[in-house]
């Protein structure tokens, strides 16, 4: 007899990850929701990561291996297309949920049958701080949902994203020759599809990892131009948005006296066509771009929101 479906699927990709993955674990284990399954793609990992999953015994536990590392999004999309549930939610291993993680998205899901994704607000414990990020309560519609994950008035993380399992499928997944960023440009895809939900209450919480791919600050720009060769709308119709993240990288490069990364940057960053020699013109995008995004990130503006504004064409 085959297992019920479960309500929800959560997929945890790993690698080489086994000191912090007992949290990640045990944070699912722990959902106020009990009708799931946890699915594990160990990505090939190197450490003992094999045998202490071989060693849990807890049945709603899925464990898969693929035959070769397969990336973050590849190992994302080897256990969403393992997934079972009409939903499915995502965890990095060095993350965890919070108790409501589960029960609040499935709910978002059923309240509106449009709705496509749902991400929610975050606890992160950084170095010396822990601090709440927040995204207000509210559901964007389909344009409305893309143009803000274009202009990144939301925030984004692998581990605060939940999504109908058949649209996932249907846009093919998340893109595998992305290794950051790739989460964000996942959705802009899913938005295309239908309705995005945020959801204000803090779900899971983010820990501060000195071998992440998010805080490898001197990658940066390789990252912006890999996601801009997959997102072409920043050197074209959305130029004033790519120009605006290249020089916002260029300025974090001097903040940080990295001067051969700066250099680096600049180059690739004029061969990806996103800067050019107009300096003045760079700098009034960068000034026009962040005044923007400060005012419509504020939430009764993110309510309002269309598209670029008519003076950005």
């Amino acid at each position: 007899m085959s297992k019920p479906v479960p309500k929800i699927s959560v997929v945890l990709p790993t690698y080489n990850r086994r000191d912090v993955l007992p949290r990640a674990i045990a944070s699912v284990l722990a959902q106020d929701e009990r009708d799931f399954e946890l699915i594990i793609v160990d990505d090939c990992s190197s450490d003992d990561t094999q045998a202490y999953l071989a060693s849990l015994t807890d049945m709603r536990i899925r464990t898969l291996r693929p035959a070769h590392n397969l990336g973050p999004a590849g190992a994302r999309n080897f256990g969403l297309e393992a997934a079972r549930a009409d939903f499915v939610a995502f965890l990095d291993s060095d993350d965890v949920y919070l108790p409501k993680r589960l029960d609040a998205s499935i709910a978002a899901f059923a309240r509106d049958r449009d709705v496509v994704a749902a991400l929610s607000s975050c606890v992160r414990y950084d170095l010396k701080r822990e601090r709440v990020v927040r995204i207000p309560e509210m559901t964007l519609a389909s344009p409305q949902f893309e143009w803000a994950l274009f202009s990144d008035l939301i925030g984004v993380d692998g581990s605060g994203i939940t999504v109908r399992r058949q649209t996932a499928l249907e846009i093919g997944g998340f893109c595998q020759t992305l290794r950051c960023i790739e989460d964000r440009e996942f959705l802009i895809r899913m938005a295309r599809r239908g309705r995005g939900h945020l959801i204000a209450e803090p779900l899971w919480a983010k820990y501060w990892s000195t071998d992440g791919l998010s805080v490898q600050w001197e990658r940066s720009g390789a990252q912006l131009v890999d996601y801009v060769a997959v997102r072409p709308e920043f050197t074209g119709e959305f130029r004033r948005l790519g120009s605006y993240f290249a020089t916002k990288i260029l300025i974090a490069d001097l903040r940080h006296g990295m001067f051969g990364v700066l250099w680096r940057d600049v180059r690739a960053f004029a061969k990806a066509d996103l800067i050019d020699g107009n300096i003045v013109r760079l700098v009034r995008y960068h000034r026009q771009v962040r005044r923007y995004r400060r005012e419509m990130s504020q939430p009764e503006r993110l309510a309002t929101i269309s598209g670029p504004p008519t003076d950005w064409h």
